[in-house]
């Protein structure tokens, strides 16, 4: 194949070798002659559109959400600290001024939300007058610990009615079978003695947590181990929701309609899981993480605890008969989490 410029170049040599009677016939027939002439100018004139460099496109400026909540039930413990609260402060603190994006020139703009989420803590039997002050004591302490309210969003699931009303819609469009394979509602089924004595909010738990992520457009989600299944159910439930209402004409003729942009309507959130500290492990299991429903108290250490109640604990906590220090054995887990 030939460039354009080369072609125009051989259609000016076969022009200026024409003989003299072809000259003539050119003369006599201008509008033969304005069609070549026309053709020559079209392949030897050097196209501009095609060599002139495109402008830049324009910086623009773009949001990130963070999100993440724990539940007021009980008192916060290490683990809530560590796998939640302590990464909270440090997301807040790294992302707090814009960045710009050396290769696309965009602004980044991080804006954190952290919540009480206290419509998960009434999935389990709880007592409503100690829930209510647990959940004032819980966003005290999100302060106490370093979350700042000029940098981060802090406040409580309950008092914003948007998270259940978009509950109710999520739980309409989420297959059955995929909240039967939730491991935490089968654990937590199982110490409450069976399926038939925990209620029906402790199955769409997860549906909950979803639509408190899918509402604030959260693209990433600073989660736990144990949680990681829930969040990838919200990323399910979201293409299931861009499946079903956000394809095809009809959806862009709303969205030009409601003079909106035509394009998904949730974000697909993100994990953060840190795996040092991310999952703390009971103090009198080694196998099951320290949890606030534990009824014994001595299987966690609480944040509010005073340093002479956490060295007793310590000192009490379960280890094994084998001699020696291990680190990372899985038939010594007790060890591991001493350690």
């Amino acid at each position: 194949m030939y460039c354009r410029e080369s072609f125009g170049m051989m259609l000016l040599t076969m022009i200026s070798s024409l003989s003299t009677t072809t000259r003539a016939f050119m003369a006599v027939s201008p509008r033969r002659s304005t069609a070549i002439t026309n053709t020559i100018r079209l392949f030897s004139t050097t196209n501009t559109e095609t060599t002139e460099a495109t402008p830049a496109a324009k910086p623009k400026t773009i949001t990130k959400r963070i999100l993440s909540g724990v539940q007021p039930t009980g008192s916060l413990h290490l683990g809530n600290y560590l796998g939640a609260i302590r990464q909270w402060v440090e997301f807040q603190d790294v992302h707090a001024e814009p960045e710009v994006d050396e290769e696309t020139g965009n602004t980044i703009v991080t804006e954190n939300f952290f919540c009480v989420v206290d419509l998960h803590a009434i999935t389990m039997p709880h007592d409503p007058k100690e829930l209510m002050e647990s959940t004032k004591a819980s966003a005290a302490l999100y302060l106490a610990a370093g979350i700042d309210p000029a940098k981060s969003k802090v406040f409580v699931q309950s008092h914003v009615p948007a998270h259940s009303e978009l509950s109710w819609l999520l739980n309409c469009i989420t297959p059955m079978n995929w909240l039967e394979r939730m491991i935490q509602f089968k654990d937590k089924a199982k110490k409450a003695s069976g399926t038939e004595s925990v209620g029906v909010g402790l199955f769409t738990y997860p549906v909950l947590m979803a639509a408190d992520i899918l509402l604030y457009q959260a693209n990433q989600v600073p989660v736990g181990e144990d949680q990681r299944q829930h969040l990838e159910l919200a990323r399910d439930i979201t293409r299931r929701f861009t499946d079903l209402f956000c394809k095809g004409n009809p959806f862009k003729k709303r969205c030009k309609a409601a003079g909106i942009p035509s394009r998904a309507t949730f974000v697909e959130p993100n994990p953060m899981i840190v795996k040092t500290g991310a999952r703390v492990m009971s103090l009198t299991d080694g196998s099951s993480k320290m949890s606030k429903s534990d009824p014994n108290d001595a299987s966690r250490i609480n944040v509010l605890d005073p340093p002479k109640v956490i060295r007793d604990k310590i000192k009490r906590c379960k280890t094994d008969s084998l001699k020696g220090i291990e680190w990372d054995n899985p038939e010594r887990p007790e060890a591991t989490n001493l350690l």
